[in-house]
């Protein structure tokens, strides 16, 4: 935790380039601080250096070099006018042109005051500084109060009372203290956002220490960070996508539902076993877009003819497919084929291109860290390489449609690593996997002539730049389908729209009695039919080999899945210029609703679609409806808003869902007719 400071400002100073202010820290050090305005209702708050300079590099400058990615993070000026004499003056209040928003410093003690496009005062500053000089910031917390984001987080989508550490790391089936996708990014129901505007990691202290207060602390860099002081959340994120990127709209075909099985079942790894699965899908009417060759080695060029012959018959068929990879990792037996390998390679501080791996790996996988080559993503001619001879071969040659890349929390930030460009290790972890699959993606869609798919794991922020992201490893258990909802609506709280997921697991139950599997799939099926794609995955039991009644309620929820894929790209449009998520905690549309706040367990799908998966052995659920007309999805009915339906009724079968009575999108009343045609789902 991090106590406030007692200094007075010592100084405040007006130009040009923004607001300079000076105080001194507990030890007697002094600090400088800068405020500039990169928008309406944006403020940039920057602490100096040790050198007494201001970096500018930042996530949102490294992010901005992307032509198409829609990033305004301009500087724009700002003014500051003190209450009564600027000499004598105890306060002074800084505002910009660009919005209505506005900061008053406080001279002695010193503090920071934000004060929220509604004129609202949302938190106070005056936690700066912090140990090692500069690099924390802290603010209060009023009772009630709900701190969201902070990235993909499996326990739940509200963080206040927690400690939150914002590094990737791979800790299987956990969920707690686990984020294959941390975002340094809080948004507050009182009303304000803060985004720490570094890839280096950090430490966030939510009311845990003391229920009044929240702390940042970075690691290694002074403190940068950009303070959204929007009153509605759905602004707040609008303004995150300004500085950080807009998604773009994936392809239509990837909306739908992707086969995969686990590498080391060798399934997919052959022609055989992957027509085998066509087979088992079309024979049982199940209707699929991809499958995901994981076990096959996407670099044994020997066996690209036979890649290239069932990539042929795939597409013939009006099918996808996906290689596996391992985020810029390249295998021995590629560099060694390839002259032009040279030279490509990460550098570590010994001057060995087989550097060791972060230890954010999971256990079960390697006991050890594992050494690996990690292509060069800042050398053009390491680019050059693998986008034209490895990749432009695999996609355009033969016919890739795109990638599942595993493994990306692992990136190392050793001390010495050398790296093309010259820039140091520092926040490598986050920004090595996040430049990796932008790259990746920009590739697979411009290759593709459907447009391409990269299937993620992790990163950092600017993981909406490539779509998608899936929320990593559970196993078939009730307990997993809570988090997989939890990682959703976090990660579109922090910017994110569109996060895929297992469908119900990938790994079997540890505790087969607790976890009956069949209910537990079907659950889990109910979940990703409404959510933006369904992935089969795994060493668990394959959809087409549970019982008849289980089958045949996967493939209704599968012909649903479809029928909404144009309602579910018209919402995605939306958030690829709103920044809203596809999947919605309920706040994000009800902000003025207490008791939306706090409801984890529900969500809205788009604008229009509202709903409550039941996530538990159960077969009725408690739901809310906010404020508004609704109508049941499968019976039509009417229900008021604003209120509790108790013990609403939900067989194996059903997953209760509603839609709006004033529906605003075009796609959704087609789509409804359709679901009414392919009619009540069958008795499980």
């Amino acid at each position: 935790m991090i106590a406030p400071i007692a200094a007075a400002l010592k100084e405040l100073k007006i130009l040009d380039t923004g607001i300079f202010l000076e105080t001194t820290l507990s030890d007697g050090a002094p600090l400088r601080l800068r405020v500039s305005c990169a928008g309406a209702n944006v403020f940039r708050l920057q602490y100096a250096d040790g050198k007494d300079t201001f970096p500018g590099g930042g996530v949102s400058q490294f992010l901005s070099a992307i032509p198409d990615a829609g990033i305004r993070n301009e500087e724009l000026p700002v003014t500051a006018f003190p209450a009564g004499k600027p000499e004598k003056a105890e306060s002074w209040e800084i505002s910009s042109q660009a919005g209505t928003a506005r900061l008053v410093v406080r001279r002695d003690p010193f503090r920071i005051e934000l004060y929220n496009s509604s004129g609202s005062a949302v938190t106070r500053l005056d936690g700066i500084g912090g140990p090692q000089g500069g690099q924390a910031i802290g603010g209060d917390l009023i009772p009630g109060e709900c701190l969201y984001g902070t990235g993909e987080r499996f326990n739940g989508a509200d963080q206040r009372g927690r400690e939150v550490r914002i590094w990737a790391v791979d800790r299987w089936s956990q969920t707690e203290g686990n984020s294959y996708l941390p975002i340094p990014f809080l948004l507050s129901s009182r009303g304000y956002g803060i985004l720490v505007n570094r890839y280096e990691s950090c430490s966030m202290d939510l009311g845990a220490a003391d229920a009044d207060r929240w702390s940042v602390v970075l690691d290694g860099a002074p403190m940068d960070a950009y303070l959204f002081l929007d009153a509605a959340p759905a602004d707040c994120l609008a303004r995150l996508a300004a500085l950080t990127g807009h998604a773009p709209l994936p392809a239509e075909w990837t909306f739908g539902v992707h086969v995969c099985r686990h590498a080391r079942l060798g399934e997919f790894g052959t022609r055989e076993g992957v027509m085998e699965m066509v087979r088992r899908m079309e024979e049982g009417k199940l209707p699929w877009s991809s499958v995901i060759l994981e076990g096959w080695n996407a670099y044994d060029a020997s066996r690209y003819g036979e890649l290239a012959s069932l990539l042929k018959d795939l597409h013939a068929m009006g099918k996808k497919a996906l290689l596996y990879e391992a985020c810029g990792r390249v295998p021995e037996t590629l560099a060694a084929s390839s002259p032009a390998a040279d030279g490509c390679m990460v550098v570590g501080p010994d001057g060995s291109v087989e550097l060791a791996e972060s230890d954010s790996h999971n256990p079960a996988d390697a006991p050890g860290r594992r050494k690996s080559r990690f292509l060069d993503v800042t050398n053009p001619e390491a680019l050059r390489w693998w986008k034209e001879d490895v990749w432009g071969r695999l996609l355009g040659q033969l016919g890739v449609d795109g990638a599942k890349i595993d493994f990306c929390e692992q990136f190392p930030e050793w001390d010495g690593m050398k790296l093309a460009d010259g820039q140091g290790p520092a926040g490598m972890h986050h920004r090595y996997p996040t430049g990796y699959n932008i790259m990746m993606y920009r590739l697979y869609r411009d290759k593709r002539p459907e447009g391409g798919m990269c299937f993620s794991r992790g990163g950092g922020t600017g993981a909406q730049l490539y779509p998608y992201v899936w929320c990593g490893d559970q196993l078939r258990e009730w307990r997993f389908l809570r988090a997989v909802l939890s990682s959703l609506l976090s990660a579109g709280l922090s910017g994110v729209p569109f996060l895929c997921h297992d469908l119900a697991g990938y790994m079997p139950s540890g505790d087969p009695a607790a976890n009956d599997e069949a209910r537990v799939f079907l659950r889990g099926a109910e979940l990703a039919c409404f959510t933006v794609n369904m992935q089969t995955h795994g060493t668990v039991t394959r959809p087409y080999d549970f019982p008849k009644p289980v089958v045949d309620v996967y493939r209704h929820y599968s012909q649903i899945h479809y029928a909404l894929v144009p309602y579910l790209m018209e919402q995605a449009q939306v958030s690829c210029t709103t920044g809203m998520p596809l999947t919605r905690h309920l706040y994000l549309e009800f902000p003025g609703d207490e008791t939306a706040r706090k409801v984890e367990d529900q969500y809205l799908l788009g604008h229009d679609i509202l709903v409550a998966p039941v996530l538990d052995d159960v077969e009725e659920r408690d739901i809310y409806l906010p404020a508004g007309s609704w109508h049941d999805l499968v019976t039509s009915e009417a229900c008021g808003g604003a209120r509790w339906l108790r013990g609403f009724k939900a067989p194996l079968e059903r997953i209760p869902a509603f839609y709006r009575r004033d529906v605003e999108s075009r796609e959704l009343p087609e789509a409804i007719d359709t679901l009414y045609r392919i009619g009540q789902p069958p008795k499980a």
